[in-house]
């Protein structure tokens, strides 16, 4: 609420007032007066203020003193600030259920001295009001001016927000949107509890990027006034730092682009661009490629947002960079670990696989997948692998799910020699009694044998891959025996037929 004005209390300490009289709602006391009217008709509902003082003789409503009741409950609708009348002359007495209704909602009633003019008190009262305002918004421009000078003299946030500590006698802080802190003043104890503290939201570009966090309890309207103007110049050098993020970005997007087509020049130029944007050559890179559900990938939708935010405080922790990167209807994450360091080894964190993975996984529609960590040179090869595991791993499981390519390389290389080597062949000798089987029953006696082994011949969790119960399981691995002399208890065997049954399924899906 705008507190420009003068607080019931602070009015009737004016001399002015020094023979006018409390009669009721004494705990409505600190409601500011930004307006003062007369009430000239009963009916006052319709233009009723914020923030009013309604003066009146009760002479509209001489006739049933009861409306003066339902007169205080309107200013209670309306936010109103007191009511002012002199009773004598037209009513007399005080009606009890105009106090009893100025107590319930807390709006003051003033009995004011019969010969008291109008006109003296919305004069004095008024250029209280306007003299504070004028001293307020002298106070404001001298607060923007002092900030904005610390803004152009590059002085830089921390200076600003030490400043602003200094005017209002409180420890403030800036939080970025995920409550990571930016910046804070000395004055901001580490005992201090942000859930107790008030916040005002920063915005940039119609977009929240922070909030400024306010310790001080009680604030006076030169505070707010200092907050406002503050949170003003926070945006302005926010906005600075965000254009000036957004061309690194810019930067960086296009040197990754060529990276991930292809196109780049030598390994020491790679770590000399890489350098001069902020990357350290001894970094290791993994590509992961995010598919499914386009409406995910909408600019503020939830998913982006919690994603952007979760890629960027991974990357603090480990210090180094992650990006996310939006490529048509799929996200691209680049991330980077520390290679070679002596502090990651003594602290090693997760993976970036098992960081990201619970996340990902609160959303079905998607698909996932990993390449394998790589230097910056190498960037193309890793998104290539990324594009395998999510393009080869869809074909094996029946529900969008997480992949890495280590889970299947070995059928990637297949894939690839299959070009130059006849595995049909070896795979008709050992599976096509099965696959002949599939197709004139119309069964899934190859898929089945392929869980199987995956598994590791756990019938319950082949049964939850394939949406059936564990008994159907052991009836297709019995009738599987029954049908070929397949040898499960070797495990020279078991790894043929899991290679086989894979090859056969990715490529029937072809």
């Amino acid at each position: 609420m705008n507190r420009s004005g003068l607080t019931v209390r602070e009015l009737l300490k004016l001399p002015f007032f020094k023979d006018a009289r409390l009669i009721s709602g004494d705990q409505g006391l600190d409601r500011v007066v930004r307006y003062i009217d007369i009430l000239e008709v009963p009916d006052i509902k319709s233009w009723l203020r914020e923030g009013e003082m309604i003066m009146t003789t009760g002479y509209s409503v001489r006739d049933d003193p009861s409306l003066l009741a339902g007169l205080v409950e309107e200013l209670a609708h309306a936010d109103g600030a007191a009511l002012a009348f002199k009773p004598e002359r037209f009513i007399g007495r005080v009606p009890q259920d105009m106090v009893d209704m100025s107590n319930l909602y807390h709006i003051p009633v003033i009995e004011l001295p019969p010969g008291m003019p109008y006109i003296d008190i919305t004069f004095t009262v008024m250029e209280q009001i306007v003299d504070k305002q004028a001293a307020l918004l002298r106070r404001s421009e001298e607060v923007y001016t002092t900030l904005t000078h610390l803004v152009l003299n590059n002085r830089g946030i921390q200076a600003v927000a030490d400043h602003v500590a200094k005017l209002i006698g409180s420890g403030i802080c800036i939080v970025d949107r995920a409550g990571e802190m930016l910046v804070s003043s000395s004055y901001i104890a580490s005992s201090e509890r942000s859930g107790d503290r008030s916040h005002w939201e920063i915005t940039v570009d119609n977009q929240l990027v922070g909030k400024l966090v306010v310790a001080k309890e009680e604030l006076d309207e030169l505070d707010l006034v200092c907050i406002e103007q503050a949170r003003l110049v926070f945006a302005l050098e926010l906005m600075r730092s965000k254009i000036a993020k957004d061309t690194e970005l810019r930067l960086q997007g296009s040197f990754f682009e060529e990276l991930l087509m292809g196109v780049h020049p030598s390994r020491q130029e790679v770590e000399d661009k890489g350098r001069q944007l902020g990357l350290q050559p001894n970094w290791t890179w993994q590509v992961c490629l995010i598919e499914g559900g386009q409406q995910l990938y909408n600019e503020g939708s939830s998913f982006a947002i919690q994603l952007q935010e979760l890629v960027h405080q991974e990357a603090a922790k480990r210090k180094v960079r992650g990006y996310v990167l939006p490529q048509g209807e799929r996200l691209l994450l680049l991330l980077s670990t520390t290679a070679g360091d002596s502090t990651a080894r003594k602290q090693p964190h997760k993976e970036w696989i098992q960081s990201l993975t619970p996340f990902l996984q609160r959303w079905s529609l998607i698909r996932v997948g990993f390449g394998s960590k790589r230097p910056l040179w190498e960037l193309n090869a890793g998104y290539m692998e990324a594009r395998k595991a999510v393009a080869i791993g869809t074909r094996l499981d029946r529900e969008p799910h997480i992949y890495s390519f280590e889970q299947i390389e070995m059928l990637s290389l297949m894939l690839e020699a299959g070009s130059f080597v006849n595995f049909d062949t070896v795979i008709d000798r050992n599976l096509g009694q099965l696959a002949k089987y599939d197709k004139e029953n119309d069964t899934d006696l190859v898929t089945t044998l392929y869980y199987y082994l995956t598994t590791g011949g756990s019938l319950m969790e082949t049964a939850n891959r394939m949406y059936i119960h564990r008994n159907s399981v052991k009836y297709r691995i019995d009738r599987i025996k029954e049908l070929t002399d397949i040898d499960l208890d070797n495990s020279v065997n078991r790894l043929m037929y899991q290679l086989c049954s894979a090859f056969y399924l990715v490529k029937k899906t072809d």
